[in-house]
Protein backbone atom coordinates (compact mmCIF):
# COMPACT_ATOMS: atom_id res chain seq x y z
CA UNK A 1 0.00 0.00 0.00
CA UNK A 2 1.10 3.55 -0.66
CA UNK A 3 1.03 6.46 0.72
CA UNK A 4 0.40 9.42 -2.56
CA UNK A 5 2.31 12.84 -1.20
CA UNK A 6 1.35 15.83 -3.28
CA UNK A 7 2.80 19.48 -2.98
CA UNK A 8 1.00 21.99 -4.62
CA UNK A 9 -0.25 25.94 -4.79
CA UNK A 10 -2.83 27.02 -7.23
CA UNK A 11 -3.25 23.63 -8.94
CA UNK A 12 -6.74 22.36 -8.39
CA UNK A 13 -8.54 24.21 -11.34
CA UNK A 14 -6.46 22.59 -13.98
CA UNK A 15 -4.91 19.75 -12.54
CA UNK A 16 -6.48 18.28 -9.02
CA UNK A 17 -10.00 18.46 -10.11
CA UNK A 18 -9.39 15.80 -12.75
CA UNK A 19 -6.95 13.60 -10.88
CA UNK A 20 -7.69 13.18 -7.34
CA UNK A 21 -10.85 11.54 -8.11
CA UNK A 22 -8.59 8.95 -9.87
CA UNK A 23 -6.06 8.79 -6.86
CA UNK A 24 -8.87 8.07 -4.08
CA UNK A 25 -10.55 5.62 -6.11
CA UNK A 26 -6.66 3.90 -6.44
CA UNK A 27 -6.79 0.24 -4.07
CA UNK A 28 -3.56 0.64 -3.78
CA UNK A 29 -3.31 3.95 -2.49
CA UNK A 30 -5.14 4.53 1.24
CA UNK A 31 -3.57 7.65 1.89
CA UNK A 32 -3.45 11.07 -0.04
CA UNK A 33 -1.25 14.01 1.83
CA UNK A 34 -1.50 17.45 0.48
CA UNK A 35 0.74 19.98 1.62
CA UNK A 36 -0.50 23.68 0.19
CA UNK A 37 1.37 26.69 0.39
CA UNK A 38 -1.38 29.32 0.40
CA UNK A 39 -4.46 26.87 1.22
CA UNK A 40 -6.41 27.98 -1.91
CA UNK A 41 -6.38 24.46 -3.25
CA UNK A 42 -7.01 22.61 0.63
CA UNK A 43 -10.14 24.89 0.53
CA UNK A 44 -11.23 23.81 -3.14
CA UNK A 45 -10.85 20.08 -2.50
CA UNK A 46 -12.54 20.41 1.04
CA UNK A 47 -15.30 21.82 -0.70
CA UNK A 48 -15.71 19.38 -3.63
CA UNK A 49 -14.61 16.00 -2.52
CA UNK A 50 -14.80 13.70 0.69
CA UNK A 51 -12.76 11.19 1.07
CA UNK A 52 -11.57 9.33 4.25
CA UNK A 53 -7.76 8.82 2.66
CA UNK A 54 -6.94 12.91 2.08
CA UNK A 55 -4.52 14.06 5.18
CA UNK A 56 -4.73 17.78 3.90
CA UNK A 57 -2.28 20.28 5.64
CA UNK A 58 -2.39 24.34 5.26
CA UNK A 59 1.64 25.16 5.74
CA UNK A 60 2.20 27.71 7.74
CA UNK A 61 4.83 29.59 5.49
CA UNK A 62 5.58 28.91 2.00
CA UNK A 63 8.47 26.60 1.99
CA UNK A 64 9.31 26.71 -1.60
CA UNK A 65 9.33 23.51 -3.83
CA UNK A 66 12.38 21.20 -1.89
CA UNK A 67 10.74 21.73 1.60
CA UNK A 68 6.77 21.47 0.51
CA UNK A 69 8.19 18.31 -0.99
CA UNK A 70 9.42 17.05 2.36
CA UNK A 71 7.10 18.39 4.64
CA UNK A 72 4.82 16.04 2.33
CA UNK A 73 6.98 12.96 2.65
CA UNK A 74 7.51 13.49 6.55
CA UNK A 75 3.46 12.99 7.35
CA UNK A 76 3.23 10.03 5.56
CA UNK A 77 2.55 6.68 7.65
CA UNK A 78 3.66 3.77 5.46
CA UNK A 79 7.03 2.62 3.98
CA UNK A 80 6.43 3.70 0.75
CA UNK A 81 5.57 7.13 -0.53
CA UNK A 82 4.74 8.42 -4.23
CA UNK A 83 5.50 11.61 -4.50
CA UNK A 84 3.81 13.27 -7.46
CA UNK A 85 4.07 16.66 -8.53
CA UNK A 86 0.73 18.52 -8.62
CA UNK A 87 0.49 19.17 -12.09
CA UNK A 88 1.44 15.42 -13.40
CA UNK A 89 -0.83 12.23 -13.09
CA UNK A 90 0.35 9.07 -12.23
CA UNK A 91 -2.41 6.26 -13.57
CA UNK A 92 -3.58 3.27 -11.88
CA UNK A 93 -0.74 1.15 -13.99
CA UNK A 94 1.77 3.07 -12.51
CA UNK A 95 1.10 1.94 -9.00
CA UNK A 96 0.69 -1.80 -9.65
CA UNK A 97 3.81 -1.74 -11.60
CA UNK A 98 5.65 -0.21 -8.42
CA UNK A 99 3.99 -2.61 -6.30
CA UNK A 100 4.53 -5.55 -8.42
CA UNK A 101 8.63 -4.40 -8.28
CA UNK A 102 8.40 -3.77 -4.44
CA UNK A 103 7.36 -7.25 -4.22
CA UNK A 104 9.54 -8.82 -6.84
CA UNK A 105 12.83 -7.61 -5.75
CA UNK A 106 14.98 -7.71 -2.38
CA UNK A 107 15.05 -3.87 -1.64
CA UNK A 108 16.91 -1.60 1.20
CA UNK A 109 15.61 1.19 2.71
CA UNK A 110 17.72 3.41 0.86
CA UNK A 111 15.90 2.83 -2.40
CA UNK A 112 14.00 5.28 -4.98
CA UNK A 113 12.14 3.97 -7.92
CA UNK A 114 12.14 6.43 -10.76
CA UNK A 115 10.11 5.97 -13.84
CA UNK A 116 11.44 4.95 -17.42
CA UNK A 117 8.74 7.31 -18.98
CA UNK A 118 7.64 10.88 -18.32
CA UNK A 119 5.21 10.96 -21.20
CA UNK A 120 5.10 12.10 -23.66
CA UNK A 121 8.30 14.15 -24.11
CA UNK A 122 10.97 12.44 -21.87
CA UNK A 123 11.68 8.91 -22.39
CA UNK A 124 14.40 7.08 -20.41
CA UNK A 125 13.36 3.93 -21.28
CA UNK A 126 16.86 3.33 -22.72
CA UNK A 127 18.34 3.22 -18.85
CA UNK A 128 15.55 0.76 -17.64
CA UNK A 129 16.75 -1.77 -15.50
CA UNK A 130 19.95 0.65 -14.49
CA UNK A 131 20.71 1.25 -10.85
CA UNK A 132 22.43 4.36 -9.94
CA UNK A 133 24.40 4.29 -6.86
CA UNK A 134 28.03 5.09 -5.50
CA UNK A 135 30.31 3.01 -7.76
CA UNK A 136 28.18 2.78 -10.70
CA UNK A 137 27.81 6.16 -12.60
CA UNK A 138 30.80 5.62 -15.05
CA UNK A 139 29.52 2.37 -16.29
CA UNK A 140 25.89 3.64 -16.79
CA UNK A 141 27.16 6.25 -18.30
CA UNK A 142 28.75 4.00 -20.90
CA UNK A 143 25.68 1.89 -21.20
CA UNK A 144 23.59 5.27 -21.93
CA UNK A 145 26.45 6.50 -24.47
CA UNK A 146 25.93 3.60 -26.10
CA UNK A 147 22.34 3.85 -26.50
CA UNK A 148 21.45 7.42 -27.13
CA UNK A 149 19.62 8.31 -29.76
CA UNK A 150 17.05 11.67 -30.69
CA UNK A 151 14.07 9.84 -29.24
CA UNK A 152 15.76 8.92 -25.76
CA UNK A 153 16.63 11.58 -22.99
CA UNK A 154 19.95 12.13 -21.03
CA UNK A 155 20.19 10.46 -17.49
CA UNK A 156 20.76 14.00 -16.53
CA UNK A 157 17.18 15.19 -16.82
CA UNK A 158 15.88 12.51 -15.19
CA UNK A 159 17.04 13.34 -12.09
CA UNK A 160 15.47 16.14 -12.02
CA UNK A 161 12.50 14.61 -12.86
CA UNK A 162 11.22 13.03 -10.05
CA UNK A 163 7.50 11.91 -9.61
CA UNK A 164 8.76 8.63 -8.10
CA UNK A 165 8.43 5.91 -5.17
CA UNK A 166 10.85 7.25 -2.45
CA UNK A 167 11.10 4.93 0.83
CA UNK A 168 10.76 6.60 4.06
CA UNK A 169 13.67 5.78 5.44
CA UNK A 170 15.63 8.49 2.88
CA UNK A 171 13.23 11.20 3.86
CA UNK A 172 13.39 10.82 7.84
CA UNK A 173 17.42 10.80 7.15
CA UNK A 174 18.53 13.43 5.25
CA UNK A 175 20.50 16.02 7.09
CA UNK A 176 19.91 19.57 5.42
CA UNK A 177 21.90 21.89 8.42
CA UNK A 178 24.89 22.38 5.83
CA UNK A 179 22.54 22.69 3.05
CA UNK A 180 20.09 25.70 4.52
CA UNK A 181 21.38 28.55 2.61
CA UNK A 182 21.19 26.27 -0.83
CA UNK A 183 17.45 25.25 -0.57
CA UNK A 184 16.19 28.47 -1.30
CA UNK A 185 17.73 28.99 -4.47
CA UNK A 186 16.87 24.85 -5.67
CA UNK A 187 13.70 25.93 -7.16
CA UNK A 188 14.31 24.93 -11.11
CA UNK A 189 16.62 21.97 -10.10
CA UNK A 190 15.59 20.78 -6.78
CA UNK A 191 14.99 17.17 -7.58
CA UNK A 192 18.49 15.88 -8.84
CA UNK A 193 19.64 18.26 -5.50
CA UNK A 194 17.68 16.20 -3.25
CA UNK A 195 19.07 13.12 -5.28
CA UNK A 196 22.27 14.49 -4.79
CA UNK A 197 22.55 14.52 -1.41
CA UNK A 198 20.87 11.17 -0.93
CA UNK A 199 23.68 9.82 -2.76
CA UNK A 200 26.10 11.52 -1.04
CA UNK A 201 24.70 10.99 2.50
CA UNK A 202 22.42 7.66 2.37
CA UNK A 203 23.72 5.47 -0.64
CA UNK A 204 21.11 6.07 -2.25
CA UNK A 205 19.85 3.28 -4.83
CA UNK A 206 17.43 4.90 -7.69
CA UNK A 207 16.66 1.86 -9.43
CA UNK A 208 14.98 2.79 -13.09
CA UNK A 209 11.86 0.74 -13.42
CA UNK A 210 10.49 -0.55 -16.63
CA UNK A 211 7.10 0.37 -18.37
CA UNK A 212 6.88 2.86 -14.98
CA UNK A 213 5.25 5.71 -17.10
CA UNK A 214 3.75 8.96 -16.12
CA UNK A 215 1.61 12.16 -17.42
CA UNK A 216 4.10 14.49 -16.81
CA UNK A 217 2.32 17.86 -18.41
CA UNK A 218 4.56 20.88 -19.02
CA UNK A 219 2.60 24.16 -19.02
CA UNK A 220 3.37 27.77 -18.71
CA UNK A 221 3.20 27.88 -14.86
CA UNK A 222 6.22 25.30 -14.15
CA UNK A 223 8.24 26.32 -11.25
CA UNK A 224 11.36 24.95 -13.54
CA UNK A 225 10.30 27.34 -16.36
CA UNK A 226 9.73 30.09 -14.27
CA UNK A 227 12.91 30.09 -11.97
CA UNK A 228 15.22 27.94 -14.22
CA UNK A 229 16.90 31.82 -15.50
CA UNK A 230 17.11 33.58 -12.22
CA UNK A 231 18.89 30.74 -10.48
CA UNK A 232 21.22 29.50 -13.46
CA UNK A 233 24.76 29.93 -10.97
CA UNK A 234 22.91 27.54 -8.61
CA UNK A 235 21.77 25.25 -11.45
CA UNK A 236 25.58 24.26 -12.75
CA UNK A 237 26.77 24.16 -9.51
CA UNK A 238 23.79 21.29 -8.88
CA UNK A 239 24.52 19.86 -11.62
CA UNK A 240 28.40 19.96 -10.99
CA UNK A 241 28.04 18.19 -7.83
CA UNK A 242 25.81 15.82 -9.18
CA UNK A 243 28.39 14.84 -12.27
CA UNK A 244 31.27 14.34 -9.39
CA UNK A 245 29.35 11.32 -8.05
CA UNK A 246 31.45 8.06 -8.73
Amino acid sequence: MFTLCIPTIDRYDNFLSKYLPNYINNDLINEIIITDENGNDIDKIKKNLNSDKLKLIKNERRLGPFLNKLHACSKASNEWIVLIDSDNFADEKYFQIANEYINSNILGKNVILAPSFAKPQFNYSHLSGLIYKKGSFKSNQEIENSKTNKNFTCSETLMNTGNYVINKYLIENLNLMREIANITRSSACDVIYFNTLLFEQLDLNLHVVPNLEYEHVVHNGSVYLQTHAQNANFNSYVYKRYNNLQ
